[in-house]
């Protein structure tokens, strides 16, 4: 596995895409790994772009995996902080650059740049702390589901998002309506 990513280095985020389109069905615990090995090797950027690029694997290969989409999800939440981070100081830099002599632009113009910056860390920051929530529901939907294999799936996952949407206290209690 360390070497098929450290192989991984040499192509881009399409040409994995498609490899992976052809290898998951087959190979869903070894392709969840690598994708999970890979994106940790690249930068900011590229590992949002990546986790987009490759989440719907987890929503039609990968599905065997437990809780696939959870994974997916939390695979993209993980990876915005830091690609915003890394595109808010980039904002930044344009603004201390602005007195240079080759841009259009001038520090008149690049306050707007510095506000963007400060709103997208501001939504980085609320996608961040939303993490630990998905991951939450994840845990408790596959408990309630592993606890109850009749298949309680779907309204245990109705349960604990409506609560959890509602800020009340998940108590992993059936309910008749």
């Amino acid at each position: 596995m360390r070497f098929a990513i450290q192989g991984a280095a040499r192509y881009s985020i399409g040409m994995i895409d498609q490899l992976l389109e052809d290898l998951s069905y087959e190979h869903d615990a070894n392709c969840d790994r690598f994708l999970r090995g890979w994106l940790d090797t690249l930068d900011p950027l590229e590992r949002l772009a990546a986790a987009v690029a490759t989440e719907h694997h987890y929503q039609l290969s990968l599905v065997a995996i437990s809780q696939a989409a959870d994974r997916a999800l939390v695979q993209v939440m993980e990876s915005v902080k830091p690609a915003i981070e890394d595109l808010a100081k980039n904002f930044e830099s344009v603004h201390q650059r602005a007195s240079d002599p080759d841009p259009s632009y001038t520090k008149h113009f690049t306050p707007r740049l510095l506000a963007y910056a400060q709103q997208l860390r501001s939504v980085a920051e609320d996608i961040n702390g939303d993490v630990p929530l998905v991951q939450f529901m994840s845990e408790e939907v596959a408990r309630i589901e592993a606890a109850n294999p009749e298949g309680y799936g779907q309204p245990a996952k109705y349960q604990v998002s409506d609560a959890i949407a509602s800020r009340q206290i998940f108590t992993g209690k059936k309910h008749s309506d």
